[in-house]
């Protein structure tokens, strides 16, 4: 057996925690090369490589951070293996791309779970009007004829809905920060 290899716990909790921020890291491998074929390039070559050293990730600390700074170097060693194209980023640009993007990416985090919250507060009809709004293929056009609204009443809706939530999100990052 290849001493390599995490155990088959730890295999578990590399596949769970890879799985967990595999969109993640391709947004971020996206920012540093905007390329869809090279990034998934990349983002293929660092798995592998995350893989092999899961054995060197700490737990208890960010497995996404983690990953980044994986994600980076694999990102900047392909970047120094193809450099004989003179459009690519220098060294120095890409790692202030890649921090750039972990601290956005920490912000959009923080605003997503804050928005999952504000969702969970509203009640049961406007989580049905935005989901009827915003389900793949619908209109607010279509989502009023169905209820029987017209579509200005249910823009309305929308609008005041939005409006609350973003209130609430901002509400909720200013605790936490606060916090």
């Amino acid at each position: 057996m290849d001493d390599h290899l995490p155990q088959p716990d730890r295999h578990e909790q590399f596949v769970a925690l890879f799985v967990r921020h595999e969109a993640a890291i391709h947004s971020f491998v996206l920012t540093l090369l905007p390329d869809l074929a090279e990034a998934e390039e990349v983002v293929q070559q660092a798995s592998l490589t995350m893989w092999r050293r899961f054995d060197q990730f700490a737990a208890g600390t960010s497995f996404r951070n983690w990953a980044f700074q994986v994600a980076k170097y694999t990102a900047m060693n392909y970047l120094s293996k193809t450099r004989r194209d003179r459009h690519r980023f220098g060294s120095d640009l890409l790692e202030l791309l890649a921090d750039r993007s972990v601290e956005r990416s920490d912000q959009l985090e923080l605003q997503r779970r804050a928005l999952a919250h504000c969702l969970e507060q509203l009640p049961e009809e406007d989580r049905q009007t935005l989901a009827g709004c915003y389900a793949e293929g619908a209109t607010v056009r279509s989502f009023a004829e169905s209820l029987g609204r017209t579509s200005n009443a249910v823009y309305k809706q929308l609008n005041r809905l939005r409006a609350n939530l973003l209130k609430c999100v901002e509400l909720r990052l200013g605790l936490e920060g606060g916090g």
